[in-house]
């Protein structure tokens, strides 16, 4: 029965505690965590999803998962709570965070109901759902990384993988490569598609020459690595926007 009471009891624990110790965040985590490892962290409203069980079978390192094939660390909020120190795995391919579960929950791996996972951070990257109300007008919807956080605008980078099917003597496998990434930045309120140069014109059309300049310049980086490209080219835009009467030469 603790599970239906942990959300409330632990929200009035947590807001008490936080009050006397001036919203100091990595005091705050310190006491979510400590509430789970008395109540149990197989009793909370975390342990709700659906068993995992392998879909695609890989034999490298071209999976479906973000970084790689292992557990890494990483935090979720999830149905209103947020839980820490978590053993995680994004599935790109899939769009679905998965989860380790403790050896007392029998082990295993759930994945998380997509419906209830509000953001999440692996690996040290963080990443946060874009639902079609809140962003009509994407291309693709579901788990972004925050690729840059600035003054001015942040972008998110939604990955993508595609899949190959490989067959040898006894078995189908799988592979996986990178797709095309969606490149979207939040600016002044509004939601904006810049995964090509046009893009990034419609939306700072007083800058097209600076645009012009670091395409040329940089070509090689945008070949090799198009997702670094679009955040240098942010972060060189912002330091442009945010001095006096910038005029583009």
């Amino acid at each position: 029965m603790l599970y239906f009471f942990r959300k409330p009891f632990r929200a009035m624990l947590v807001l008490g505690l936080v009050a006397s110790a001036h919203g100091q965040e990595s005091q705050q985590v310190s006491y979510y965590n400590q509430f789970d490892k008395e109540v149990g962290i197989e009793n909370t409203g975390l342990y709700q999803g659906e068993i995992h069980a392998v879909k695609y079978r890989t034999i490298n390192e071209n999976t479906q998962y973000y970084k790689n094939r292992d557990f890494l660390k990483g935090d979720v909020c999830y149905e209103g709570q947020c839980y820490y120190g978590l053993d995680l795995k994004y599935d790109v391919f899939e769009d679905q965070v998965l989860l380790k579960l403790i050896s007392k929950a029998g082990g295993g791996t759930l994945r998380l109901f997509k419906d209830k996972v509000e953001s999440f951070t692996i690996a040290g990257v963080d990443f946060i759902k874009l639902e079609r109300s809140q962003a009509p007008g994407l291309n693709l919807y579901g788990f972004y990384a925050v690729a840059y956080e600035g003054p001015l605008y942040t972008l998110y980078t939604k990955y993508t993988k595609k899949s190959f099917d490989r067959k040898d003597r006894s078995a189908i496998y799988y592979e996986f490569l990178d797709g095309q990434s969606e490149q979207v930045l939040f600016y002044q309120g509004k939601y904006h598609i810049v995964n090509t140069k046009k893009d990034n014109l419609l939306v700072f059309p007083q800058l097209k020459k600076d645009i012009d300049r670091f395409y040329n310049l940089a070509r090689g980086l945008r070949k090799s690595d198009p997702n670094g490209f679009q955040v240098s080219l942010l972060k060189r835009l912002e330091i442009l926007m945010s001095q006096p009467k910038n005029t583009s030469k």
